[in-house]
């Protein structure tokens, strides 16, 4: 049996508002992304209780893996590192694909 873990040690990524994650999928749906909500993902040691990720349409090929901290919203991208954010619209405002670019190719 696994015992719950201690308040003095949280998860390094907390779930998202409902609010943030129907924001997250209309802004997915918006540049043609596939949005994957990861629960309970577990990376290097380290606890998520909630991760997005954004994929191209029709890839495979994870673009951006975004989760909030008790501080703020991190974006970790495939290539490149990591961004801190206030809010998950600050995050997408920062990520938006360039015109004319195919979504999910460009950078932070």
């Amino acid at each position: 049996m696994k015992l719950p873990k201690s308040p003095l040690n949280p998860p390094k990524g907390l779930a998202f508002e409902i609010g943030d994650l129907i924001m997250a999928l209309g802004w997915a749906e918006f540049h043609r992304l596939r949005m994957v909500v990861e629960l309970d993902h577990c990376t290097a040691g380290e606890e998520y209780e909630e991760v997005l990720a954004f994929y191209p349409a029709t890839s495979g090929f994870r673009r951006w893996s975004i989760w909030r901290s008790c501080d703020d919203v991190v974006v970790q991208p495939s290539k490149g590192h990591l961004a801190h954010f206030m809010s998950l619209a600050g995050a997408f405002d920062a990520i938006i694909p360039a015109a004319g670019e195919p979504a999910g190719f460009d950078a932070i």
